[in-house]
């Protein structure tokens, strides 16, 4: 090979070297040069994408409302509670979710400690967020199958208050924002204490002092370590920690711990809560809230939590049902009153975590729905042939009462039943209704106090003969006494309201002015000034033929118990919200107050009092004679009506002691006939207000006689100062002792008693041929307007044989 062949071949070698250096080189330069590139354009999307994220990021807050932590709790629905006239909460307002928001300081330093040790347990270092917490929960998350949280109880707290429970990056972004805000504007105590009140306890059970209630039916302020950790120990999953649960009742075994029932279901103990108790425990002394000692023996109460359950019953429909229900529609009126829209009153009831203060008694409301269980004391209900009560097609038994207590001094209304065996809320409630026909419990407010407030005396003497007040047919007799009583001739008041005599109301409201529409006029007027209002006032009004609920007639007879003075009923003393501002103030009503006013004197309401008594003393043998609470209505009177509709189908007994007033209705919800008088309802009466008389432990006392009540012997059927013609009447003495308004007494001498020399054998007047020896004198009264049977078909009084012999 010669030189030049070699060099040739030489740089063909080299040259093809560089190339190959060349292309190398240009490849990784190329290579370089994308990965720069790619470094650029990831660098420009990572910025972008920050960028972007940004903007998305504060796009959301910018949409997110701001807000005023400082008023927190006007975001937090809040329940409502109603308590009884001894300040024992009563009923919980609202169905959805239960809350009652209570001040930090009333929340034991255990519990707060239990729920920070097991939620949050560097809530007092962090400013809202826990960055520790988040990256461990997050890398928890992507090792292992767990969901772990990181959220802090300020975050819990913004989620709970103005966010939803939805799992998005959104509401993270949310609520981490409004934790910073919470944190800037409340104090930790504030954040704490607010976290207590909103946190999902198992169930209806929202806050610490609700979840109290349910499960160990006391405040939160008594709970201690024990119960505590366990109410802490719900919070991580409700459902499963509650230390209750609801099984159905065919499903409960031997070993279940077994509270009671609710419908068809039992309350049992839930052993899942126990070790979560544990674990409560355990972060606790971790966290040194709790030494080994208290550790350890609260430790050994796990194995006797379920003597520690005492379910709440507030959930259930118990005996203040209806009273509750009542309270609301009046609490809801008064805030109409003062300007609130219906809508706005029910949402304020509902949801504005008022404090309701009634008047219920629960004693009395107890022995009350412990009567109205008993079947005994109501005429026989419809029942299958196992002996179960039967109901209607609305769910009720048949027949239905109601029934009403008051103090007729002050207005309080203590206990009501709207119903017997009623079912579920918004049952119709019968004690404040639109009420039923009244029967005779009407005639004492109708007829009697107008009288007796109109120039007639208990003495003042009617005579009860045949009438004919049918402005129809004047030719019909109308009224007639019911019964086996028949016409009665001549007596005072005092026995005509004894008898419930019909002729003797209608012919004293006809007494009332000298027209018809005069006395109706009159008697309206009594029945509106004592809150009876009816759409007709006519003389079958004085019969009974209005429509009253028991409400209405409690509240009129307390007119005449409280010495003349009529007076709204109080269901609830005072409204406050929940930070202590009265917002409803009914304490002005209590006793002489506003809404009061007089109707009739003290002496007049006396009067009829004593008259009322004497119709249910059975040694009187008044109508009323079964409502008596003592033998012989002595010891502690009752002063009382009964009341009998049309066909008897509504039983009425109207009436009051010197401590308290009722009204006991009976009767069919559609109207059909009892088979039984009012005697029924006088009998269901007697035993409620017996009971409650002897276990508030009222003294033997009497009515109030005012000083100018006097009394004064008169004949009993002529009204005036007695004879001793009165006392030789045939049918006994005649001489009664009556009582008066001093200055109304009478002063004239009975003329109705005459003396007359008649024949022995045939009681005829002596004929000139008759001799001395065949007459004697009789003692005879004159009746004040001559009456001829003949001229009402036969009919003859009770006392005809007595009246002196017409030739």
């Amino acid at each position: 090979m010669n030189k030049e062949n070699h060099r040739d071949q030489e740089n063909q070698k080299s040259t093809g070297l560089k190339r190959q250096k060349y292309s190398t080189s240009n490849k990784k330069e190329t290579l370089r040069y994308v990965m720069k590139m790619l470094s650029i354009v990831l660098a420009i999307l990572i910025v972008l994408g920050g960028v972007l994220g940004l903007f998305w990021v504060l796009n959301i807050l910018n949409e997110t409302p701001e807000i005023q932590a400082k008023n927190i709790y006007d975001y937090i629905e809040q329940n409502s509670i109603i308590y009884d006239n001894v300040g024992e909460q009563m009923e919980v307002v609202g169905k959805e979710e239960k809350r009652i928001i209570v001040p930090l300081e009333k929340i034991p330093e255990t519990m707060q400690e239990a729920i920070v040790a097991v939620e949050d347990e560097r809530f007092w270092e962090h400013s809202g967020l826990d960055y520790r917490r988040i990256v461990g929960a997050t890398w928890n998350n992507l090792t292992t199958d767990s969901r772990q949280g990181g959220s802090t109880i300020t975050q819990q707290l913004a989620k709970n208050v103005y966010l939803t429970h939805e799992q998005t990056l959104r509401r993270k972004i949310q609520d981490a924002y409004y934790a910073k805000e919470i944190e800037s504007q409340l104090s930790k105590e504030k954040i704490l204490e607010a976290y207590l009140n909103t946190i999902n306890l198992g169930g209806q059970n929202h806050g610490v002092e609700a979840a109290s209630q349910a499960y160990f039916s006391k405040p939160v302020s008594e709970l201690d370590l024990v119960e505590s950790a366990l109410i802490a120990g719900i919070t991580q999953h409700p459902a499963r920690y509650s230390p209750i649960r609801y099984i159905p009742s065919d499903e409960v075994l031997e070993d279940h711990v077994v509270y009671g029932d609710y419908h068809d279901y039992t309350i049992i103990f839930d052993e899942r809560t126990v070790p979560r108790y544990r674990t409560v425990l355990g972060q606790m002394l971790r966290n040194d809230y709790i030494t080994e000692d208290e550790y350890r023996e609260a430790l050994e109460e796990s194995e006797r939590l379920d003597e520690r359950i005492n379910p709440s019953r507030f959930d259930e429909e118990d005996i203040s049902g209806q009273f509750g229900e009542f309270i609301r529609a009046e609490v809801m009126e008064g805030f109409v009153e003062d300007g609130m829209s219906i809508d706005q009153a029910r949402q304020k009831i509902s949801t504005g975590g008022l404090r309701i203060y009634s008047t219920l008694d629960p004693e009395m409301q107890n022995i009350m729905e412990e009567e109205f269980q008993n079947p005994d004391n109501f005429p026989p209900s419809f029942r299958d042939s196992a002996g179960n009560l039967l109901r209607d097609e609305q769910g009720n038994v048949q027949p239905q009462g109601a029934m009403i207590i008051s103090n007729p001094y002050t207005g309080e209304i203590k206990a009501l039943m709207g119903g017997r065996e009623t079912l579920g809320s918004g049952s119709f409630n019968r004690a404040v209704g639109t009420g039923r026909p009244v029967g005779s419990s009407i005639k004492p407010l109708a007829a009697f106090l107008p009288a007796l407030d109109n120039d007639h005396t208990v003495a003042s003497v009617i005579d009860d003969l045949p009438v004919y007040f049918d402005f129809n047919d004047p030719e019909r007799r109308h009224p007639q006494n019911v019964g086996d009583t028949g016409y009665l001739g001549l007596i005072n008041l005092r026995e005509a309201l004894s008898i419930s005599s019909n002729v003797s109301a209608t012919k004293l409201l006809d007494e009332l002015d000298p027209t018809v529409a005069g006395s109706n006029a009159v008697m309206q007027q009594y029945l509106n000034e004592l809150g009876i209002e009816h759409h007709t006032y006519d003389y079958s009004t004085v019969l009974g033929s209005g429509s009253a609920s028991p409400y209405a007639m409690n509240r009129a007879y307390n007119a005449i118990a409280n010495r003349g003075v009529y007076k709204d009923l109080v269901a609830f003393t005072h409204v406050k919200d929940s930070s202590g501002n009265v917002l409803l103030d009914n304490r002005g009503k209590i006793g002489f107050g506003e809404g009061s006013r007089r109707v009739v004197g003290e002496d007049v309401a006396y009067l009829l009092t004593d008259m009322m008594q004497h119709a249910v003393t059975p040694a009187n043998e008044g109508y009323g004679w079964q409502a008596a609470i003592r033998p012989n209505n002595e010891g502690i009177p009752v002063a009382g009506k009964t009341g009998t509709s049309q066909e008897q189908k509504d039983a009425w007994f109207v009436g009051y002691t010197p401590y308290l007033s009722a009204a006991t209705w009976i009767g069919y919800d559609r109207g059909e006939p009892l088979g039984r008088s009012s005697e029924v309802s006088a009998r269901l009466w007697s035993k409620v207000m017996g009971r409650i008389h002897d276990e508030e432990g009222y003294s033997n006392q009497e009515f109030a006689r005012p000083g100018n009540i006097i009394e004064v012997e008169v004949c009993r059927i002529s009204g005036k100062l007695p004879t001793d013609l009165c006392e030789r009447d045939p049918r006994g003495s005649q001489v009664v002792t009556e009582l008066f308004i001093e200055g109304t007494e009478p002063t004239e001498h009975c003329e109705a008693h005459v003396s007359v020399h008649v024949h022995r054998s045939s009681g005829g007047r002596p004929r000139w041929f008759h001799l001395p020896m065949f007459l004697e004198e009789r003692v005879y009264f004159v009746r004040p307007e001559p009456y001829d049977p003949a001229e009402h078909d036969g009919i003859k009084p009770r006392d005809y044989e007595y009246q002196l012999p017409v030739d």
